[in-house]
């Protein structure tokens, strides 16, 4: 079992976000496979055994390296579900925001073009968490937009997962081109105008 930063001295603390960051970009260069607890200690400039203090095994470091990435994407997200603004706005933004921070997190969109986790058993808690996370923000923009008048749906919890559904859908097709950020936002556009103008009532 891997050690978590709370139980960590500053210095412990900082060298384990090391061994994060080094890892986090071997992966997103060479991919999860290639990448070696080797390379990964060579690019720290420290002997394999030091790793194993706070890894137990390279699937245990990739695993953190997603968590990571996790909490960037989920925290933006977050703040779109908090910030000012029409239930339709937040709903915009919610997907360009989410869709744009896929796009930067590469091990985190590595991982969903291969498969939706297939290759990876051991992060399907993550999966689970992700999906259950953001159909409790979606639905909350959901029932906000019901309440003030801008959106007609009657069940708010069905709404959301299927919205979550057709956005995972989404992701592989639209990552595998490797858009510019300007084409990404053009298709963004037509992605909402698509999946989201039915909800606006008129």
């Amino acid at each position: 079992m891997s050690l978590e930063s709370s139980s960590l001295t500053p210095s412990q603390d900082a060298n384990r976000n090391s061994i994060l960051e080094a890892a986090r970009d071997l992966f997103a260069r060479y991919g999860f496979k290639k990448t070696t607890m080797e390379d990964i200690a060579m690019a720290l400039r420290k002997g394999k055994s030091s790793l194993y203090y706070y890894f137990k095994n390279k699937e245990e470091i990739f695993q953190a390296v997603i968590g990571l990435e996790s909490e960037i994407l989920f925290t933006k997200l977050n703040d779109v579900v908090k910030s000012e603004g029409n239930a339709q706005v937040k709903l915009r933004n919610y997907v360009i925001v989410r869709m744009e921070t896929i796009s930067e997190l590469l091990n985190y969109q590595k991982v969903l073009k291969e498969d939706f986790y297939g290759d990876y058993e051991f992060l399907g808690a993550y999966k689970m968490e992700g999906e259950t996370l953001e159909e409790e923000f979606i639905q909350s923009i959901l029932e906000e937009g019901v309440r003030n008048g801008v959106f007609s749906i009657k069940d708010t919890k069905l709404g959301a997962t299927s919205i979550v559904i057709t956005l995972r859908g989404l992701e592989i097709p639209l990552f595998r081109r490797s858009l510019s950020v300007q084409e990404l936002g053009v298709q963004l556009d037509n992605i909402l105008n698509i999946l989201f103008y039915g909800l606006v009532k008129h």
